[in-house]
């Protein structure tokens, strides 16, 4: 595997530990609000981040599913759930597939 591509896969596997503490924290600070808030700016930080790496393509994509998609579905929790739970499938998914076709 190249340097780029562990880097890559590096980089996906800590964002994904972040991921996970914000969500957390949210949970056991009883405060959907700000998790949301925290999951915004790191989708901002992770867009960013993966744009040396991915196609232009692949950074458009992400940017529309991240940025410009929003969850209504009436309870904050869940609302933060499922957009904790996107990016995971979303970040698990380039990682497989770095591993098996390369960086899209």
């Amino acid at each position: 595997m190249s340097d780029q591509k562990q880097e890559l896969l590096n980089y996906i596997q800590a964002r994904l530990g972040e991921l996970d503490q914000i969500h957390d924290q949210a949970e056991k600070a009883l405060n959907a609000v700000q998790g949301k808030d925290h999951v915004t700016k790191w989708k901002r930080k992770v867009v960013e981040g993966l744009a040396p790496y991915v196609s232009t393509a692949y950074l458009k994509h992400v940017t529309k599913e991240w940025l410009e998609t929003t969850y209504f579905v009436g309870d904050v929790f869940d609302e933060l759930a499922d957009e904790v739970d996107m990016c995971r499938r979303h970040l698990k998914k380039l990682a497989k597939e770095i591993q098996t076709s390369g960086i899209p």
